[in-house]
């Protein structure tokens, strides 16, 4: 049930059920004022008609009361200018033209002066206190207890005080004249307001001072009691500067009251709008302490309330238009007119039937703010309950709980947003005045819904633009009276706010069921984009697994096949892990297409089955999803995975073709019951996946026995390659255990030929004797050419070599080379080869190979065994130039010496040039050496000597040391004809000719 919980404004100290944290929740931009009835504002045609009394008396202000207010005054003095006729002419209102007035020069009293000085003094101040409040707020740990509704209340107070300085300066700018009474009340009242402005500020400044001992126990002498106190200061000040401020609004505009504000008033405006923001406030809060305050403040009021009556009908005051009716209902009136529209659905209360809805408000409606109000509170408010009591809020819930979750009942609702109720405004002069369109904010944030239909008959327009969001902030405060009361007076459902987004979407992300109900009736379009991400309530509701409000959209034009902002339909979108199978029927019910693809190319079916939810994908496929529809792989894929949706796939039609490779795929990762539904499903084991894997391997290299056993079981071929065959996946894998039940099943060893090979590569000693057993021949080569013992010579596996040798392997045949050629390489495996090969030299090369491979031990062995010193690879490379080439300079010493190698024997060339060709920096030694044992430089092969090759070395020291040690031989010519001296000579080496004339004299005394 609904009720009125009306805001109320404090006299005497009395704060009735005033909320300030939810009537302060304006924005910085909006206008603070906090109306609880229009009837207390007299419209600006009608100012200055009835007597009024100051709203907050204050003390030994005995003698003033008994004098004429300052609102009499002021009344008399702006009646002149202000008065305005209206006739009525079928609910309708004319205004009269005003007649010209001479306009006299502006001059203003020093005293009205000295106001506006007074006020700007105590305007200045409230840049200073707004800082020191929000320090507070940063700096402390833990707010206060009514810290923050003191500073709402600040905020307020200062709003108003700027209201009254823009007014006071606009009066003295146009030379009007305000009597010496209001202007001793305004004095008055800006010293009272200067002094709760310097005990806030000093209580401020003790609460941010260091956190010492003196301070904290200054901090204790303003508690939380003290906030109270200078709160209830506050708020008796601001209702006794309210009247004041709205009279400059009303007689002067709000154009001319408005007030630059400080940077420090900004600022605190913000953080606490930011602060309510996140604190999350809702006005259900709020009506629960309104209502409770109206019900501790009702006797004193209806005690005051009567007290005042005999005052309040002995002034004869003009009715208003709209308030002299009764009911609504069961009288003519401007709103049976032609201007009301009734639908099936809302029905109205008779006048003599009671209105719980309605009682606590008329019980404890409060008449304190105004009691000689013109206009009657009490018969505005007991006019039929007005049109609030038209539509029983309850009655949408009771609608919605009718509607039954279930999926196979699909209800569809026509929209016809013509047919619903509808309430015109009568008079449309005031709707677009900025501080009732203020106050229609603030009376729905304090859930006044009195005030809220009083403010939209007198025209205000419940739809507001970017900055403020009737329905939103109904929404926000999950009031389902406010929003029907906006949607009766012509809100606009689907109209977004600054943010982009929606009544709809704000619905959704309150959960307010009912109110999203209202706005479906009145047109709200489920579909619609909004938000920052630009995602429609629909897509909401459905990503978030919302089931009521996802079949509530749905049932009210909701498309099923509408697309989230990232491109995936909604059925897609609403299948999660815990997602219930009965909101994927609900959706596929209402007409979702379960093949539609998101922007990535995923389908509904493939995200279930991904997610492993057979439930979900039976029913999309038996909601026609193709099974075969690649989404973006075929869906046998993912449900290799999950073996119950691979089952379901398999009976609805799944074909096994489009998919090969699945068999690999699900003994890859050890399912068996995928693996026995597959084979079931008719699918070969030997299926291979991307060409190349075949279950059989994969099994022998996960080490699957089981598998293996049920593959081989269900004819697997054993001699079927993958990568490699299953045999030797068995050797390459350390699987020899297998090997029995591959040769079983008919595996051939021999061939492919080289299985031996592949175990000696893998060093696996196990393999290779279980082979050698059965009979494999140890001197095949595999299909690259190595034989198994060349393997084991060049991984110098010495007991493999012994191993091969002992069952039969053959030295003497050749694999990627000749044995002994490459085991020369390893002196341990040639001595144990040279044991049976009995022709060593038959090898030509051998011994320049051994060379090369700097072996000194393989070379004497091989010399040993009867190999030629001199014995050339390839016939052209010896042992003694290759020595000295690769610089071994032991197995040059060694062939010299003991090998009895010719010194002067070409290999690649002489061995002298080859030296000299070699020689690097002062290393003499191999030189040296030749020419101990005979080497001579003057000899001549293929046109070209040693002492050609110093001179062309350019090395004096070298040309020096075979001239003295062998001679020069000065006839001697090369292939072009030329002599040494002349090559010296042609160089411009004088030094190498005088060497050379001296190494021939040399030569000559030696012979």
């Amino acid at each position: 049930m609904s009720s009125y919980h009306p805001l109320t404004t404090a006299n005497d100290g009395d704060f009735g059920d005033f909320s300030f944290l939810d009537t302060l929740t304006f924005d910085s931009k909006e206008p603070s004022l906090n109306i609880t009835d229009l009837g207390q504002l007299t419209p600006s045609n009608q100012l200055g008609l009835y007597p009024s009394r100051p709203i907050v008396p204050e003390k030994n202000d005995t003698v003033r009361s008994q004098r004429s207010t300052p609102t009499d005054t002021l009344e008399r003095s702006t009646t002149n200018t202000l008065k305005r006729t209206a006739t009525r002419n079928n609910g309708q209102t004319n205004p009269v033209k005003e007649k010209k007035t001479v306009k006299m020069a502006p001059t203003v009293s020093k005293p009205q002066m000295n106001c506006l000085e007074l006020c700007h003094k105590t305007t200045m101040s409230i840049d200073l206190i707004a800082v020191h409040i929000l320090e507070y707020l940063t700096t402390a740990k833990q707010v206060a207890y009514g810290f923050e509704p003191l500073a709402h209340d600040f905020l307020d107070t200062c709003q108003i005080l700027f209201s009254i300085e823009a007014g006071l300066g606009e009066c003295n700018r146009s030379g009007q004249k305000l009597p010496q009474e209001m202007l001793t009340e305004l004095d008055h009242k800006f010293r009272v307001t200067q002094a709760d402005f310097n005990i806030l500020n000093q209580m401020l400044v003790k609460m941010i001072a260091p956190s010492s001992k003196l301070a904290r126990s200054w901090g204790k002498l303003f508690g939380d009691n003290d906030i109270k106190k200078i709160s209830m200061a506050l708020a008796k000040t601001r209702e006794s500067l309210r009247m004041s401020s709205l009279m400059f609004q009303w007689s002067l505009g709000e154009d001319n009251t408005e007030k630059e504000k400080g940077i420090g008033f900004t600022g605190l405006a913000a953080a606490l709008d930011r602060m309510d923001h996140k604190a999350g406030k809702n006005g259900m809060q709020n009506g629960m302490q309104n209502g409770m305050s109206n019900g501790m403040s009702h006797n004193m009021q209806n005690g005051m309330q009567n007290g005042l009556q005999s005052q309040h009908q002995s002034y004869q005051q003009p009715q208003a238009p709209w308030s002299n009716r009764s009911s609504s209902i069961h009288h003519d009136s401007p709103l049976s007119n032609g201007r009301m529209m009734f639908t099936n659905g809302l029905h109205a209360h008779a006048p003599g039937s009671p209105d719980h809805r309605h009682q606590s408000t008329n019980t404890n409606g409060s008449d304190m703010l105004n009691p000689y109000d013109p206009y009657g509170r009490h018969s505005a408010m007991d006019d039929a309950r007005s049109v609030t009591n038209i539509t029983e809020p309850d009655s949408l819930h009771e609608e919605f709980a009718l509607l039954e979750l279930d999926p196979s009942k699909v209800m569809r609702h026509s929209v016809d947003p013509s047919s619903m109720p509808r309430v015109y405004p009568r008079n449309g002069m005031e709707g677009d005045n900025a501080n009732m369109k203020g106050a229609l904010v603030s009376a729905i944030r304090n859930k006044n819904y009195k005030l809220i239909e009083q403010l939209l008959h007198r025209g205000v327009s419940p739809n507001l633009g970017f900055n403020m969001h009737p329905l939103r902030e109904a929404i926000m405060s999950l009031d389902e009276e406010s929003l029907r009361l906006l949607l009766l007076f012509g809100a606009d459902p689907n109209e977004s706010n600054r943010d982009s987004i929606t009544p709809l979407f704000v619905c959704v992300e309150r959960s307010f069921l009912s109110g999203a109900t209202l706005l479906l009736k009145y047109g709200a379009d489920p579909n619609l984009v909004a938000g920052p991400e630009l995602e429609s309530p629909l897509a909401i509701a459905a990503m978030g697994t919302m089931v009521a409000f996802t079949h509530l959209f749905l049932s009210y034009n909701g498309d099923a096949n509408h697309m989230t902002a990232s491109g995936a339909p909604i059925l897609t979108s609403a299948i999660k892990k815990k997602t219930p199978k009965k909101f994927i029927d609900m959706i596929l019910a209402y007409g979702a297409k379960p093949n539609t693809k998101t922007r990535e190319g995923h389908t509904a079916l493939f995200d279930a089955i991904s997610l492993g939810r057979v439930d979900i994908v039976t029913s999309l496929l038996e909601n026609k999803a193709d099974p075969n529809l690649p989404g973006p792989k075929h869906m046998l894929w993912p449900a290799v995975h999950y073996p119950k949706c691979l089952q379901v796939l398999f009976s609805h039609g799944a074909d096994h073709k489009k998919a090969p490779g699945i068999m690999e795929l699900a003994v890859s990762i050890n399912s068996m019951e995928s693996v026995r539904i597959i084979l079931n499903a008719g699918v070969s084991p030997d299926t291979k996946k991307d060409g190349v894997y075949t279950p059989l391997c994969t099994s022998i290299r996960d080490d699957r026995a089981d598998m293996l056993k049920l593959l081989l079981a269900n004819n697997a071929d054993p001699n079927l390659p993958a990568s490699e065959y299953p045999c030797f996946k068995c050797v390459t894998h350390d699987r020899v255990h297998y090997l029995p039940l591959l040769v079983a099943a008919g595996a051939n060893l021999n061939n492919p030929k080289g299985i031996i090979e592949e175990a000696v590569n893998f060093n696996n000693v196990e393999a290779l004797n279980w082979l050698l057993e059965q009979g494999v021949n140890p001197n095949d080569r595999s299909p690259k050419g190595h034989s198994a013992l060349t393997t084991a010579i060049r991984e110098n596996r010495p007991e493999l070599v012994d191993l091969l040798l002992m069952r039969g392997a053959d030295p003497h045949v050749r694999g990627e080379n000749w044995p002994l050629c490459m085991a020369v390489a390893k002196p341990q495996i040639l001595k144990k080869l040279l044991t049976v090969v009995k022709e060593p030299q038959a090898f030509k090369g051998i011994m320049e190979m051994a060379v090369h491979a700097d072996q000194l031990e393989s070379v004497k062995m091989l010399i040993a065994a009867g190999v030629s010193v001199e014995d050339k690879n390839g016939g052209v490379f010896s042992p003694l130039t290759t020595a000295i080439r690769e610089d071994h300079r032991p197995i040059v010493k060694y062939l010299l010496t003991d090998g009895g190698a010719d010194v002067n024997s070409p290999g690649e060339h002489l061995p002298i040039v080859k030296s000299l060709r070699t020689y690097r920096g002062n290393e003499t030694e191999i030189l040296e050496l030749l020419l101990e044992h005979g080497a001579d430089p003057n000899m001549m092969y293929r046109g070209w000597n040693g002492v050609m090759q110093a001179v062309e070395n350019g090395e004096a020291d070298v040309l020096r040391l075979l001239a003295r040690k062998a001679g020069v031989d000065l006839e001697v010519r090369d292939e072009m004809g030329r002599t040494v001296v002349e090559m010296a000579a042609s160089r411009g080496w004088d030094e190498a000719v005088q060497i050379l004339i001296e190494g021939d004299m040399g030569l000559r005394m030696r012979k």
